[in-house]
């Protein structure tokens, strides 16, 4: 089989990047009880659509039971860069990506009126971050950045996965750029969540640049231009996640492995967040759908290994499909999924997923590249 070229991979991490969002969302920290009644199963293992009465949010979706491959915050998120990334003619440095955040908050009264309340609780923790970071003295409600700053995120958290997963594909086969570019634009982590951004974007460099699933993988452990060593927590996470899997005799065995391992993390932790998607793909060699399917089953369990519920499984599964996608372009994925997943996103927030990605391959690499 021929290997996908430049523009699928890029199309292709984008679009699984979003039917990994909506593949886990349709279900996202429901209890044992209520996946039962709703899809009548306790495994995710298909494409599902939303029930009709599904409720919106902030960082959810934006309209009631909407459309199937309908994405949610971390879609808008990673859109938002790759436009800030087309609207600079490929170039993007963090204080480019911070204006960008603070323009979309002011530029709210240009979105449909049924979304304006929910996007300015959606921009809202962008904006207040971009403002302290760029220095500016005061929020137009008046706090100060010094009591915005204090009131950030006190420990490592996932704002950099869900809103940098495409900052790999700015280097094509070059991990240690990717690493490094990637670290400057995560102003908002801290601790170890700066190095799991940063991680991720190495392993999509290096899938963009042929790397076949476990040599992506890797590429995210071995990029270390900060020199962390034995100190770099989330390496060592990653590989202890992927070593639990390993004589697993099957995917559900593997999720409820995995569940055991992260069950002390918040599961807003990168540990979950990056962790659970990259051992799925050392476990099923870098499989799209079974891969993404593992994580969009992050999840809870009890002593006997009951589900209790899921975690915060659109992360994680947005995660795997933007690695599949860029490790096998958009080939790999069914025609009805990536069909889905175009239509939804443009009629429910005006996102052209197809467009972007294209003119994001332009920006970067040329449009004869």
């Amino acid at each position: 089989m021929a290997q996908p070229d430049l523009c699928s991979r890029i199309f292709g991490c984008m679009v699984g990047n979003t039917i990994g969002d909506a593949f886990g969302a349709v279900a996202e920290f429901f209890t044992a009880e209520r996946l039962q009644r709703t899809y009548g199963t306790q495994w995710l293992d298909e494409f599902l659509p939303y029930c009709p009465d599904f409720p919106t949010d902030p960082y959810g979706v934006w309209q009631v039971g909407p459309p199937r491959g309908t994405g949610t915050d971390d879609t808008r998120n990673n859109q938002i860069f790759a436009e800030c990334v087309i609207r600079n003619k490929g170039y993007i440095n963090s204080h480019l990506l911070a204006i960008e955040y603070i323009e979309r908050y002011r530029d709210i009264d240009r979105l449909p009126a049924a979304h304006q309340a929910l996007a300015e609780r959606h921009y809202r923790w962008a904006y207040d971050w971009s403002c302290a970071y760029l220095g500016m003295h005061e929020m137009p409600t008046g706090e100060s950045t010094l009591i915005v700053s204090q009131l950030g995120n006190t420990y490592p958290m996932l704002a950099g996965l869900i809103s940098l997963a495409f900052a790999g594909l700015l280097y094509c086969g070059q991990p240690t750029q990717a690493y490094l570019k990637t670290m400057e634009l995560a102003y908002n982590d801290i601790g170890y969540a700066k190095d799991a951004s940063a991680m991720l974007a190495a392993m999509i460099s290096a899938a963009l640049g042929g790397a076949d699933a476990q040599e992506m993988i890797r590429a995210g452990l071995a990029t270390d231009p900060h020199g962390f060593g034995e100190n770099r927590m989330m390496a060592q996470w990653v590989r202890r996640l992927i070593a639990a899997t390993n004589g697993a005799p099957d995917d559900h065995a593997v999720a409820q492995l995995l569940a055991r391992e992260v069950a002390s993390r918040h599961p807003f932790d990168t540990v979950d967040v990056l962790g659970v998607p990259v051992a799925a793909l050392s476990y099923t060699n870098g499989d799209p759908i079974r891969s993404i399917a593992i994580a969009a089953n992050d999840r809870d369990i009890d002593a006997r290994g009951n589900l209790i519920k899921l975690r915060d499984n659109d992360c994680t599964a947005g995660v795997a499909g933007a690695l599949v996608g860029a490790l096998h372009g958009i080939e790999a994925f069914p025609e009805d999924w990536v069909r889905d997943v175009l239509a939804a996103n443009k009629d429910v927030y005006g996102i052209d997923i197809e467009a972007n990605a294209r003119r994001f391959h332009d920006a970067v690499y040329g449009s004869g590249s």
